[in-house]
């Protein structure tokens, strides 16, 4: 995982403003696509690059990069009852993290992670926003490989 740095005022502020505003639906919604109770832990030190804490709430900088992906890569996976049950048995807790050295910034497939019931996804804050879809895709096969 990525070296964690000391928030300050600004970006603390911006990341309660984001979970508030943003973020607790979308954690809703991952829950909602496994169908029970997981652990979702988010580095925010991590993910917050520093000096663009008025960049945080735009859907290009967060959203769009890992939290819409997750969702729809969960969706699609639990969409039939083999899916869900093969989600609901295996995923434990999921990760969202930015580590500047590993982090791909096109090849998704190389910053996902699945092992011992935890996703682990690692991508570039703020970089290729418009690719939920191959964000999706690189998520969706990470699972499908592992469940």
């Amino acid at each position: 995982m990525s070296e964690q740095r000391t928030l300050n005022l600004a970006e603390r502020r911006a990341i309660a403003a984001y979970q508030e505003e943003t973020f607790n639906g979308l954690k809703a919604q991952m829950i909602e696509a496994v169908g029970k109770d997981i652990t979702i832990d988010v580095e925010w030190a991590a993910l917050a690059l520093p000096d663009q804490a008025e960049r945080y709430s735009r859907e290009d900088f967060w959203t769009n990069i890992f939290f819409v992906p997750t969702v729809k890569a969960l969706s699609d996976l639990g969409a039939d009852a083999m899916g869900k049950e093969a989600l609901q048995g295996a995923l434990q807790r999921i990760v969202f993290t930015y580590d500047e050295a590993t982090a791909p910034s096109m090849a998704y497939e190389n910053g996902v992670s699945f092992a011992d019931g935890t996703l682990t996804i690692n991508f570039k804050p703020f970089t290729n926003a418009d690719y939920i879809d191959d964000r999706a895709t690189a998520i969706v096969k990470e699972l499908e490989r592992k469940l």
